[in-house]
């Protein structure tokens, strides 16, 4: 009796659990179709058709041979074999999209290993743009809800063409800058952050069609039957086209080379047309042109412009040519999404945020992008304005971190705000540096307040640097930074004054130049009290020179420099006071003159006599203080 009785229920809870787990089979189902965690018949349309066939006969077998695929793949990977486990995480992709890793896995192997396995700049380019275009464009929209995916695309423009790691570094910036300004110009340079949103604004906002468009603005056929008249279509092509026509027009380089014709592949004729028709140009380029690069932002390179304008709007006027431009996108994305999510603790959020706020940092350390399509020169130079962005960001990360949500470091639990103290310490020191070369002497006694603030919370206030004026701490640090001896003061300014020249002269920008030479002389001053009233100036006993002839010798010295290019020295020499040049140019009018000429350079484009030169000339440069007004770039014929 006992034994039936028990066979009597155990059938009994058998029939349950089956009638149980048939009815939540269906929802489990659903849940799984819904977040898009199987595959489809439907998805086996667009796979090859060896592949589909085997995700057909596998069926519910299809993650057993994923198991052994994947296994197999890092095997490869472990031996070094990059394009055999390439070819099968192809496989483990096509077979199950939804594995989230194997994306992560097949971009690092393009833009890491297999790039490197070759040493031409175009093809390891190529391989890194495969990189991170498997992301972008299908490893994302396929994984929507993936956090990390968006962590690792941000993380490929950051640390692979970001950083130096890589020594094609500058051959990956100049290609992403010259890719984007083709088609999007130049958005922020020599605006205000203001004028920059509104100009992407125009993008954001344009129709999505050209039917719409249309429909919007009827005079735009005027300028659609203008492109058609001269074999022109409105796609990507054309808008490259003006740009690259644009970027040529506007080139130093060219005009130094002499070589200001137009890109090959311009339709002159249009180009023609659209110069004497201004009113039809009007509507193309504030209507038509707009539209088109919406177009290309959101179909090839799978960017939301409206996320993109409200990510300007939060934190500044990003320049996408820049790549940190683009890693804060899409780490902001990857934010929104892990937020978003139920099990947050598989995210690392913390390292989300703390990336993101590198990135604003190298936006204030680099974030002002100037490109010269004619030499391919690319040069990123410091922008200042990223300083308050970075701000507003920390203090949101602080004020997540201390909500009752709080920021998940996945296996190290919640974060909390002394996780973020390095970074923090390393931006107000950064920020004070660059905001008081760059000319914000009362924004850079604020970020060294809050920088004596910090460390003195973090128990190490009393160090001798940050107990001394702001001239001293700037000194020290940048010393630091370009690896000189403060104790010996001639080298220190000889760094300053090539700096001065190189970040100033060479990019066209006279305020870093006289701002250089202002903290050099203000680091020599104080040595040797050349303004204190009443106090004899003694530098015999130390051997140096008075302050404009220091000048004037690094300036001889850089442009002297064989290691230095040709035509970056022609660009020192472009945008030198017109004084300095004055003063040097008889001595280095010979070794100018056979230099350019060697480099296949016309030396009176190169480096044209100053205005004013006179020969034995005995033109000075103001020996009491640094120049206060550079003069104006020499003409360039």
């Amino acid at each position: 009796m006992n034994d039936r009785l028990t066979i009597t229920i155990a059938s009994l809870v058998l029939v349950a659990c089956l009638a149980g787990s048939s009815t939540l089979a269906g929802h489990v189902q659903q849940q799984r179709r819904d977040l898009k965690l199987v595959v489809t018949t439907d998805d086996t349309e667009s796979m090859p058709p060896h592949v589909a066939i085997v995700t057909a006969a596998l069926g519910t077998f299809r993650g057993l041979a994923v198991d052994l695929l994947w296994a197999r793949a890092e095997t490869l990977q472990n031996a070094g074999e990059f394009y055999e486990a390439q070819t099968l995480s192809q496989w483990i992709t096509t077979l199950q999209p939804r594995f989230q890793k194997v994306w992560a896995f097949q971009a690092w192997n393009l833009a890491y290993n297999i790039s490197a396995a070759t040493q031409v700049p175009a093809e390891r380019w190529g391989w890194v743009n495969r990189g991170i275009d498997l992301l972008r464009s299908r490893g994302i929209p396929l994984n929507p809800r993936a956090a990390n995916l968006y962590f690792e695309l941000a993380w490929l423009y950051q640390n692979k063409i970001g950083r130096v790691g890589d020594k094609e570094h500058w051959y990956y910036k100049a290609r992403l800058a010259a890719e984007m300004q083709e088609f999007l110009g130049d958005l922020t340079g020599g605006k205000t952050t203001a004028e920059a949103l509104e100009r992407f604004a125009r993008i954001s906002s344009a129709p999505d069609t050209l039917a719409e468009l249309e429909a919007k603005t009827p005079s735009v056929r005027r300028a659609l039957d203008l492109l058609a008249a001269h074999g022109a279509k409105p796609d990507e092509s054309l808008v490259r086209m003006l740009g690259r026509v644009l970027m040529t027009s506007g080139s130093l380089d060219a005009k130094i080379l002499g070589k200001t014709a137009l890109p090959a592949d311009t339709n002159r004729g249009l180009l023609d047309t659209i110069r004497a028709d201004r009113e039809t140009a009007g509507l193309l380029f504030d209507h038509v042109i707009p539209h088109l690069q919406k177009r290309i932002l959101e179909d090839r390179y799978r960017m939301n412009t409206a996320e993109m304008l409200a990510t300007m709007e939060r934190y500044g006027p990003l320049d996408w040519r820049h790549p940190d431009s683009h890693g804060v996108y899409w780490s902001e994305q990857g934010v929104q999404v892990s937020q978003s999510l139920s099990r947050r603790e598989d995210v690392n959020e913390l390292m989300l945020v703390r990336s993101r706020l590198l990135m604003l940092m190298e936006l204030m350390r680099s974030g002002r992008v100037e490109l010269d399509p004619a030499t391919n020169r690319v040069d990123l130079l410091p922008d200042p304005r990223f300083a308050r962005v970075y701000e507003t960001a920390i203090e949101e990360a602080f004020g997540l971190i201390a909500s009752e949500q709080g920021v998940s470091a996945a296996g190290f639990g919640i974060a909390v705000e002394a996780d973020l103290f390095d970074t923090y310490e390393k931006f107000l020191n950064l920020a004070t540096m660059l905001t008081y070369l760059y000319g914000d002497q009362a924004e850079a006694e604020r970020y060294f307040m809050l920088l004596r603030e910090l460390v003195t919370r973090r128990g190490f206030g009393d160090e001798p640097v940050y107990a001394d004026t702001i001239e001293n701490f700037v000194a020290i640090r940048f010393s630091s930074s370009v690896n000189v001896n403060l104790a010996d003061l001639r080298q220190f300014l000889d760094a300053m004054f090539r700096r001065a020249m190189l970040e100033g002269l060479a990019k066209g920008d006279l305020k870093v130049f006289n701002r250089y030479i202002g903290v050099a002389h203000a680091v020599y001053d104080r040595r040797y009290a050349t303004s204190r009233p009443g106090e004899k100036l003694v530098l015999e006993d130390t051997k140096l020179l008075e302050f404009p002839k220091l000048v004037q010798n690094s300036f001889e010295n850089l442009l002297k420099d064989p290691s230095m290019p040709v035509l970056a020295r022609a660009r020192v020499w472009a945008w030198a006071p017109e004084k300095l040049r004055e003063k040097c140019y008889q001595d280095l009018s010979e070794t100018l003159r056979s230099q350019a000429e060697a480099a296949g350079l016309d030396p009176d484009r190169a480096f044209p006599p100053p205005p004013g030169f006179k020969p034995n000339a005995q033109s000075t440069v103001d020996a009491a203080a640094p120049p206060s007004q550079a003069g104006q770039p020499a003409d360039v014929p």
